[in-house]
């Protein structure tokens, strides 16, 4: 006896944003459709994929400040609230670090970006990056600064209560200043680290540094030329932040 026939629906899904992605402004469309030949993709690499990868590199940049203040400032609120808060708000804030540190941060953009819009919230590939990124290392940020906090001795802030001081005013001259100088190092690389980690945005339909890079390589087949610049871009912009963070460290430790 025959079995009936089995038929295959394959569903393709296509917006704008993908759109977007595969044919970036123009060039990787070109490039990619008519790859240049052997003798113009030297000339071409440095001439003309260049500045696409620099544009690239300044979404990159862009993504990867804005995340970091979000994390930042999210990472202070919850190390209050875990060091601080009473016993239902000390909850929330572990159970939000445990969650995000537990979780990939590729999971968590693809439930921003493709999850909400299931329940209605949808947001923008670069909005979508910025809180993912952001919110994931709030995380990594809370427990830098929980442990800067809880370096600085406990005598100091039985000396501030001492002069009748307040615990928010003892908080933000006293303990917060000097964690600030111990948490400076990790908060650094945690930067660095980001930059690195902002080219996971590219499976939400953003184009930044490592798609530009991965499209333009695919089509110029020119993966050792391209990812050496790639690489001395990402380098570029992580250097001197670790020169910056130096000098900010000498300066503090003045004080």
């Amino acid at each position: 006896m025959l079995s009936p026939p089995t038929f295959c629906y394959i569903v393709v899904v296509w917006n704008a944003a993908q759109e977007k992605l595969y044919l970036h402004e123009g060039l990787l469309q070109k490039y990619a459709e008519n790859p240049p030949s052997p003798e113009e993709r030297i000339p071409l690499i440095v001439t003309t994929f260049v500045p696409t990868l620099l544009k690239g590199a300044l979404v990159t940049i862009g993504i990867s400040v804005l995340s970091m203040m979000l994390a930042v400032s999210l990472g202070i609120v919850l190390a209050v609230m875990r060091l601080y808060g009473n016993t239902w708000i000390k909850k929330i804030s572990t159970v939000y670090i445990e969650v995000y540190r537990g979780t990939p941060l590729l999971i968590q953009l693809y439930i921003l970006y493709y999850g909400l819009p299931n329940i209605g919230i949808t947001m923008s590939a670069f909005a979508a990056a910025i809180l993912g990124l952001g919110m994931n290392y709030a995380a990594y940020e809370a427990e830098v600064y929980r442990a800067g906090i809880q370096a600085i001795p406990k005598g100091q802030t039985e000396a501030a209560f001492s002069l009748g001081m307040s615990g928010r005013l003892t908080f933000e001259k006293i303990i917060f200043p000097q964690a600030l100088r111990i948490t400076l190092p990790p908060i650094t690389n945690d930067f660095i680290s980001l930059f690195k980690d902002s080219s996971l945005v590219s499976v939400i339909a953003l184009v930044e540094l490592t798609k530009s890079y991965s499209i333009l390589a695919a089509s110029s087949m020119k993966f050792f030329q391209l990812g050496i610049i790639t690489a001395l871009l990402y380098f570029g912009m992580s250097y001197p932040l670790s020169l910056y963070s130096r000098r900010l460290e000498k300066r503090l430790n003045v004080f």
